[in-house]
C-alpha cells in the first residue's frame, strides 16, 4: 500500500521550477501585493495612535525621572566599586 504522500519525480519538480519562473517573469505572483499606505494615510493613523497614549502627568513624570536617575547613580557606584577592586586584585598579583 503506497503513502498518502505522492512523491514528485525530478522532470516534475524541474517544471514546477519552469512555471514559477514563468509566473514570475510574466510579473505574476504567487501572492498578490499589497496596496502601499500613502504619506497622508500613514500620518493620520500615526496621530491616531499618539491619541491612544495616556501620557504622564508632571508629577508621576518627576518621580519616573528620580528614580531613573537614582537607579543609574546606584549602578554606577557598584561598577565603579567592582572596578576599583579588580584593579587592586590585579596590581597585588601582577605587582
Amino acid at each position: 500500500m503506497e503513502d498518502a504522500v505522492v512523491k514528485q519525480t525530478r522532470a516534475q519538480r524541474k517544471a514546477a521550477k519552469r512555471r514559477a519562473k514563468a509566473r514570475r517573469a510574466a510579473g505574476g505572483s504567487s501572492s498578490p501585493r499589497r496596496k502601499r499606505t500613502s504619506p497622508a494615510l500613514f500620518v493620520r493613523q500615526i496621530i491616531a495612535e499618539l491619541r491612544k497614549v495616556v501620557w504622564p502627568t508632571r508629577s508621576e513624570l518627576f518621580t519616573y525621572t528620580s528614580v531613573v536617575v537614582v537607579f543609574v547613580a546606584v549602578i554606577i557606584g557598584l561598577v565603579a566599586a567592582f572596578d576599583f577592586g579588580v584593579t587592586h586584585a590585579v596590581s597585588a598579583v601582577f605587582g
